[in-house]
């Protein structure tokens, strides 16, 4: 997704950082800073990578 969006020409792709959502209920959804890191390093060269929204409730970063 992110390698088609930088060969479409857009300037910018973003995702966003929810832990539910109606329409990716029954499919898996990865934290937003992880997979912009994976895009960056892995995926792209200039598109501009970013957060639609972020949530700011804490987490804790083990999962049980």
């Amino acid at each position: 997704m992110w390698r088609r969006a930088e060969e479409l020409g857009f300037h910018a792709a973003c995702t966003y950082d929810h832990l539910s959502r109606r329409s990716f209920r029954d499919e898996p959804w990865f934290g937003s800073v992880p997979t912009l890191a994976a895009a960056a390093a892995c995926a792209t060269e200039r598109i501009r990578l970013g957060t639609l929204v972020t949530s700011v409730k804490p987490r804790s970063p083990i999962t049980c």
